[in-house]
């Protein structure tokens, strides 16, 4: 949201004539980013609780939301999240958003068609990359949404 106000001269010496203006930018995109922010933030926090880091990052591999992963994921997809919804807090902030969103495509992508030696070490399967992907999609989407302006001004005698 952004005000200004500016005092305006009038004829008259007895009287002041006050302008307000105000300015509200959204995006329906930043809700869109923020939703996904958080449920990819969720599904990394429940990675690593169940797969745990007091040992190996890459085992063991627990299935969350359907895919599985190790806990290593479960940190990243924690991280993009959180930098998901930092993105979605203001409508300046989506290239954050479409920034995450592109690295989770190539993420995605590499994982989707990655062999079982890499999907080894890295302790996951390539389901879970080919997830990764539509959400990455969703993010850039969402980061190319329009946006909702909505000006207010008004005129008042003092």
């Amino acid at each position: 949201m952004v005000e200004h106000r500016e005092v305006v001269d009038s004829g008259d010496v007895r009287s002041e004539t006050r302008a307000t203006s105000s300015r509200f930018v959204f995006s329906p995109g930043q809700i869109i980013a923020g939703i996904l922010g958080l449920v990819v933030a969720i599904i990394g926090i429940i990675a690593v609780s169940r797969g745990g880091i007091d040992d190996s990052l890459n085992v063991p591999v627990v299935s969350v939301a359907g895919t599985d992963q190790s806990a290593m994921l479960g940190l990243m997809e924690f991280a993009a999240g959180l930098l998901l919804v930092l993105g979605a807090l203001s409508y300046a902030l989506r290239w954050l958003v479409a920034f995450v969103g592109v690295v989770m495509i190539v993420g995605g992508v590499v994982l989707g068609a990655a062999s079982a030696d890499i999907l080894q070490d890295i302790g996951t399967s390539q389901g879970t990359g080919w997830a990764i992907m539509v959400g990455g999609i969703i993010a850039v989407v969402a980061a190319s949404l329009g946006t909702i302006i909505r000006t207010r001004r008004s005129v008042e005698r003092v």
